[in-house]
Parts: C-alpha cells; sequence; structure tokens
C-alpha cells in the first residue's frame, strides 16, 4: 500500500495499511475509522495554509488574524472595514504602503485600497485650471498638501475615515487639508499584473 493510495484514494491512512487479515473485522473499522478522519481532516488544513497565508485567496476569517502579520494593530486595524479593502491593504502592506508610511505614495495606496478617488497635491503644485505660477515662491511656508475628494464624499463618513488615514500614513509634521472639486479628480484603473486584479473608481 503507498501513502498515495492510503492518504488521497482511500482516505483512510491507518485502515489501509493494517494487514489484509483485520480488514475483515467490523471492529477494526470502527476503531480506525475516528483517527482516518481526525488525520484526513488535519492534512487538509495544513495542506491549506499557503491559500490562506496568501490575503488575495484566504477565507474572511482569515483576514484579521493575516492583520497583524503585516503590521496593522491597534488604530492600524478596523474588524468592520469590508473584506475586499482588507485583502487591498495587506496585499500592499509591505511592497506599498510601510516601506512608503509617511509620504504621498503611501496615503495614496491607502486611499485606493478603499476605493476612494482623490488627488493629492502639495503646496506649489501646479494643477491645470486651478492653480496660478508663481503662487507660493520656493521655501515661503512650511510644506503643507490638499487631499482633494469628490463632491459626493462631502458630509460622509468616508470624509472621517480619509481625515484618519491622513493622520495615519501622510507626511507627518505637515498640515493636510481635505478640498471637495470633482475637476481635480480623475478616474483611475489600477492593473496588479502579478494578481490579475483590477480595481476601476470612478
Amino acid at each position: 500500500m503507498t501513502t498515495y493510495q492510503a492518504w488521497i484514494v482511500d482516505k483512510a491512512p491507518i485502515f489501509s495499511r493494517l494487514p489484509e487479515c483485520y480488514k475483515d473485522n467490523l471492529v477494526t473499522g470502527y476503531l480506525t475509522a475516528f483517527w482516518d478522519e481526525l488525520l484526513i481532516a488535519t492534512k487538509t488544513k495544513v495542506d491549506d495554509i499557503p491559500r490562506q497565508l496568501n490575503p488575495l485567496t484566504c477565507d474572511a476569517n482569515w483576514l484579521d488574524f493575516l492583520a497583524p502579520l503585516c503590521g496593522f494593530t491597534g488604530v492600524y486595524w478596523d474588524k468592520n472595514w469590508q473584506d475586499k479593502h482588507k485583502r487591498s491593504l495587506l496585499n500592499y502592506s509591505y511592497t506599498k504602503i510601510w516601506s512608503n508610511k509617511g509620504s504621498r505614495e503611501a496615503l495614496s495606496t491607502v486611499l485606493f485600497c478603499f476605493e476612494i478617488p482623490h488627488e493629492i497635491a502639495g503646496r506649489g503644485d501646479f494643477i491645470f485650471g486651478q492653480s496660478k505660477l508663481g503662487e507660493d515662491p520656493l521655501g515661503k511656508s512650511g510644506w503643507e498638501y490638499t487631499v482633494y475628494l469628490k463632491t459626493i464624499y462631502r458630509d460622509t463618513p468616508q470624509v472621517e475615515l480619509v481625515k484618519k488615514l491622513i493622520k495615519l500614513f501622510g507626511p507627518c509634521w505637515c498640515k493636510a487639508n481635505i478640498n471637495f472639486d470633482d475637476s481635480v479628480i480623475k478616474d483611475y484603473l489600477i492593473l496588479d499584473d502579478s494578481q490579475l486584479i483590477v480595481y476601476t473608481l470612478l
């Protein structure tokens, strides 16, 4: 009896390996059935661990378990967030978020994970149709930035979420403002070729 035959085909790793003289006895099957089922169930769980450790493929109840492993603890994590947002945060945790924490790029990535269309502009950044050249000479004032959101977000819970995310992931020691202006926001298509995941933010 091969290991493959016992575990995969017969699904009875103990009973299948017993001498033939014992297999004809009903008591033998009764005594080994529980342990065979336990071993098969345990093996299935162990074999499934690589899938469960991937935030894009794991079961939903694993997301909160994976969060601390990916650096999201305390105020950085909320169990009430939608599963799709949790998956995105965990997926980009070490590649784009923690490695760039405190930067415009990290904040933008986190906002994308929550599917919030936005634009981030620093003081002196030129936005076509909005800015005037020479308005803020270099070095005149401390750096500050503005997060532009669509007007549909005004007076919604998303604004409080954005404020929290700015505090946690945005550039520190900088003043941040939130403005609502549809003309500044672009429509984004984010494609992650490695995982073939597409987010359309309109």
